[in-house]
This record gives C-alpha cells, sequence and structure tokens, in this order.
C-alpha cells in the first residue's frame, strides 16, 4: 500500500504476537482466521498447510461455512487446479473475479463452492521470507461477487508472510533441537529424503539429500520413533575425524512433509574408544552376535574383534555384550556399520 494504514498496521501487529505465542498451529491458525475476520469481509474461510509431497493441503483452521472447500481439497484433482492457478507458486494473492477462466470451468467453482452459494473470493499461497518455502493456503470466500475486494486483496497480500511465518512448524522443531548441545550444523529432513534448512544451524556435506548418513538416520528412526544419536566418520580432521549424530522425529504425517530434525556436534567423550571398537559396537547394535561374523564384516581377523570387545566391556562399564549393545545405543559410542570410514 502506498499510505500508512493504522487497521493494516495493526493487524500485521496482531499476527506478528500469534506467531510468538505459545500454543498447537491448530490453535494459532484459528486465531489467525478470528483476527482476518475482524478487518475483512468473508462468510468462510480456510486455512491449511501444504505438504509437497503429496500435493496435499491440511485444514488447521476454518471459519463460517467451510464444507465445500473441505470437500474440495480433498478431491485428487484439487492440487493440480490450484496449481495451474498459479498458486503453488509466489505470486499475489488473486480475488475470484481476476480468474482469467470463467468460474464454472473450474472444478472448486462448478462443482463445490457456486452450489453452495458463494459467489466472491480471495485465494493466497503462504510462503516464507522472500517467497520461499510453501508453507499453505488461505481461501476466503463470500456470497457477495464483490467481497472480498481489490483493497482487500492489498491487505492480504501485505500479511501473508507473517501468517506463514506463524504456521512455520520449523521454527517449533529448531526450538525443540536445541537440547542438543553444541551443535554445529543441521537440516531437516522430509518424508521424501530431501532436506530444508532448519533455523538457526548452518548446512554440512554430511547432511546432503540421500547422504548414508541421512540414509541411516532415516532407517534408524522408522525403528526407534523418538530420538537416536551415533557417530559418523568423516575427512574433517577435527574432533579425531568422528562427528556425533544426533536425529529427533518430528513428522506429522497427517500434516506435512517434515520427518526429522538431524544434527552435527563434535563426538564428545568417547572413552578412549578407537574407530574399531566403535565399528564393532554399531555391528553389535545391528544384531551381529559372533565375532568371526563381525570380523568378516569388518574385513579385520577375529583378534582385532576380540580385544576390541574386550576394550568396550572396560569402557562401557558392562559386565557382558548385551549390556554393552544397550549402553551403545543409548550413550551413541558406536559407528553404524552403513558409514564406511573414509579412506
Amino acid at each position: 500500500m502506498t499510505e500508512w494504514n493504522p487497521e493494516l498496521a495493526h493487524l500485521q501487529q496482531a499476527l506478528a504476537q500469534i506467531a510468538v505465542t505459545p500454543g498447537t498451529l491448530q490453535q494459532r491458525a484459528e486465531e489467525i482466521l478470528a483476527v482476518l475476520g475482524r478487518v475483512l469481509p468473508y462468510d468462510a474461510a480456510w486455512l491449511a498447510v501444504r505438504d509437497p509431497e503429496q500435493g496435499r493441503h491440511t485444514p488447521l483452521a476454518t471459519a463460517g461455512a467451510a464444507e465445500p472447500l473441505r470437500a474440495y481439497f480433498q478431491t485428487p484433482e484439487a492440487d493440480a487446479e490450484v496449481d495451474q492457478l498459479g498458486l503453488n507458486r509466489h505470486r499475489p494473492p488473486i480475488l475470484a473475479s481476476e480468474i482469467p477462466v470463467p468460474l464454472t470451468e473450474l472444478h472448486a467453482w462448478a462443482d463445490h463452492l457456486l452450489p453452495a452459494g458463494f459467489r466472491g473470493g480471495l485465494a493466497a499461497g503462504l510462503f516464507t521470507p522472500g517467497g520461499g518455502r510453501h508453507i499453505g493456503f488461505l481461501s476466503l470466500l463470500a456470497e457477495d461477487p464483490a467481497r472480498p475486494g481489490p483493497a482487500d486483496r492489498e491487505v492480504i497480500a501485505a500479511v501473508t508472510t507473517a501468517i506463514a511465518h506463524a504456521l512455520d512448524r520449523t521454527r517449533e522443531i529448531a526450538t525443540t533441537a536445541r537440547i542438543v548441545q553444541a551443535a554445529t550444523a543441521g537440516v531437516l529432513l522430509t518424508r521424501g529424503g530431501g532436506t530444508l534448512p532448519l533455523p538457526g544451524l548452518p548446512d554440512h556435506r554430511l547432511l546432503a539429500p540421500g547422504s548414508p548418513l541421512l540414509t541411516t538416520a532415516a532407517q534408524e528412526l522408522a525403528d526407534s520413533d523418538t530420538y537416536i544419536t551415533f557417530l559418523a566418520p568423516t575427512t574433517d580432521t577435527d574432533h579425531g575425524g568422528l562427528m556425533r549424530v544426533s536425529a529427533l522425529n518430528c513428522a506429522r504425517p497427517p500434516l506435512d512433509h517434515l520427518a526429522a530434525a538431524v544434527l552435527l556436534s563434535p563426538p564428545g567423550d568417547l572413552r578412549g574408544l578407537a574407530p574399531l571398537d566403535l565399528r564393532v559396537l554399531g555391528l553389535l547394535v545391528e544384531g551381529a552376535a559372533h565375532v568371526p561374523d563381525v570380523a568378516a564384516a569388518l574385513g579385520v581377523d577375529v583378534r582385532p574383534v576380540t580385544d576390541a570387545l574386550r576394550r568396550t566391556l572396560v569402557a562401557l562399564e558392562a559386565s557382558d555384550l548385551t549390556a554393552a549393545t544397550v549402553r551403545a545405543l543409548r550413550t551413541g559410542l558406536r559407528i553404524p556399520p552403513r558409514l564406511a570410514l573414509p579412506t
């Protein structure tokens, strides 16, 4: 807008406050619609997050008679139609009156919204600052074809980023990830194996999409369901060529594609264990039970493995190999067999 608008300024302040108020995503979404309803005219509203890997919109909050929108977004063609209108890409909000094809030719309007009595509306994709990640989708509907209007569109255009920020689950995940002290790098792992930045931490080459480290973390989290930690070899000369990997399960499958926060930090106290000892422990955690099998997997003689097992029992203060395996899993003092030592 070209001039200062006190009503818009108040709306922006209210949305900024919602973003920092403790609560669930659903609670924040409901409050966002309530705040918008005090400023903009609408008869129904829909606020959803989008899973780009599944091409799915999941509602967080609705207002008014929003059932036609819910029914529409449950259809398999909904995301493709939204994409055809450009709303899955960063662009200004669009009014129903501005859609370049007749409403009767759109599945959303012809089959759901017009039969429900709606004639006007506004749709907006929600993106992080700078046209970044697609967080979700906002739709406002009215029986009056003139509502919302161009002035309302300008207001929504000025606050879509603030709404996206309030609904961005990566911020909550980053807060939880702070339990991993001294973390030096981190990423968010998606259900499809992709990665996204983890707010507050830089990326690292070990955390590249499809890397053995991320594959291992995803597979182990699928079994543990909560939190896992292990050691990974690295060609970096710092910390004796090892990094500690910590992975926190943050998956909410009905909601979005975010699966885990994976962080790197210094290895910590290794209790005098050498890389061979840590690889032996990694195989024990994987279920190896016989010394010859462990030796064959590592490509070494039986004697070094026997010596490594003795050292691990002492270092982990374990009475037997079962206890050592449990403590290696709990403390992360192990190198998973999928992670080969650098050559």
